[in-house]
């Protein structure tokens, strides 16, 4: 379980690195960390709304909410959306007022999202080319791609629904809530049981990208093996830092790669 919040004065608190890396992780800091994804996502699907994310079921709810509003229905919408960073905007004041946030830290949580991004792509490729390598006997390896192509834009709007929503699904609900409920308080302890709810949740993560896709082997073991990645980041680093690297990890693969 994530250490406490340092008391001001505390003598952990003279660590920079340490203060960092504790807070961070922390779920209220997280979700102050991750209000660029949820301004980007939440309003950029007004003006591309093919970007929507199939994980996000908050706004899908949202929408068929407000269709008594007709034409009107975007003020509503970004009346909802306004609140939610108007909150997430007072939380951030809050925490720089009683727990010394740094809202600097943001650039941090960029950087080393973007390295461990650059991790996930290099560590998921080699695996899924070794595994494929093995399974040749019994099916056919394809080359790794992505469903359709977008435009700079859209992927970008889509990479930010993807970080944001399927970490929040599948790590967030998927990882924590599921081993809260299996394994009580101290689920976060390293264990066999928790190696299932991480590779049970990762399994689910690369399965359901299929409703919409043709199921193929190659991309199916490599998101599997992207989820185990992100699981680990989540339980390690926390919710921000998982989001961030999988929306890093996305743009990168989708606006500059282009697959």
């Amino acid at each position: 379980m994530a250490t406490p919040l340092s008391k001001p004065g505390s003598s952990s608190s003279s660590s920079p690195l340490v203060l960092y890396l504790r807070q961070t992780a922390e779920p209220l800091p997280a979700a102050a960390l991750t209000l660029p994804l949820l301004v980007l996502y939440g309003l950029g699907i007004l003006v591309v709304p093919e970007a929507h994310n199939g994980a996000d079921v908050v706004s899908q709810l949202l929408v068929m909410a407000l269709q008594g509003l007709g034409p009107s229905i975007w003020v509503g919408y970004l009346a909802f959306y306004g609140t939610l960073v108007a909150i997430n905007v007072g939380l951030i004041y809050h925490l720089r007022r009683t727990t010394r946030f740094n809202s600097n830290w943001f650039w941090s949580v960029l950087a080393e999202s973007a390295l461990y991004a650059v991790l996930v792509g290099t560590v998921a490729g080699s695996l899924t080319g070794d595994l494929t390598q093995i399974l040749h006997a019994w099916v056919q390896p394809l080359p790794l791609a992505f469903g359709q192509r977008h435009g700079p834009v859209a992927g970008v709007i889509i990479s930010a629904g993807a970080g944001l929503h399927e970490e929040l699904v599948f790590r967030l609900g998927g990882v924590a809530g599921a081993a809260r409920l299996w394994l009580g308080p101290n689920w976060r302890a390293p264990s066999a049981k928790l190696l299932v709810v991480l590779l049970a949740s990762s399994v689910v993560f690369s399965a359901v990208h299929h409703i919409v896709e043709p199921f193929a082997i190659t991309p199916f073991i490599f998101r599997t093996i992207a989820g185990l990645l992100f699981g680990s980041l989540f339980l390690l680093r926390g919710f921000a830092v998982a989001a961030w690297t999988h929306a890093l990890y996305d743009i990168w693969v989708i606006v500059v790669l282009g697959k």
